[in-house]
């Protein structure tokens, strides 16, 4: 079941929606580049650094995928600084809902569990870096 308290209507203003079972698995792979696709490889995280890169691929079947939509492929970078508060609520978390609008705009939705056991939410939203073109 999808994590999101929005209508069902308000879901198609997304071009992706993802709900993962396992969060600690992304905690350690987010960083840079998400490319999402209604086609092969699906959901693709990449890393870029000076020690080299990265890709992991998820078919839309994995074990880890809850739910899986995507109507367009897109691709967006983020910067890992603007990332990086969201991962203490990624490591605490049960499950992660990931989604992408048609701007780019990247939501990260949390399901926490405290220690009495209630359930809690936290939402994360950050912006694409903006492709600057060379004149």
């Amino acid at each position: 079941m999808p994590l999101s308290t929005q209508s069902q209507a308000d879901d198609e203003l997304y071009v992706f929606v993802a709900t993962l079972d396992n969060a600690r698995n992304l905690s350690n792979i987010l960083r840079a580049i998400i490319t999402m696709s209604p086609s092969q490889p699906y959901f693709r995280l990449s890393t870029f650094g000076n020690s080299g890169n990265a890709h992991y691929d998820y078919p839309k079947d994995s074990d880890m995928m809850e739910l899986f939509q995507c109507t367009k492929t897109q691709t967006n970078r983020y910067k890992m600084s603007l990332l990086k508060p969201s991962t203490k609520a990624l490591a605490l978390s049960c499950k992660v809902s990931v989604r992408t609008d048609i701007r780019g705009f990247l939501s990260l939705q949390y399901l926490v569990r405290n220690d009495d056991g209630q359930i809690c939410f936290v939402e994360y939203y950050c912006c694409p870096d903006e492709e600057v073109e060379e004149e």
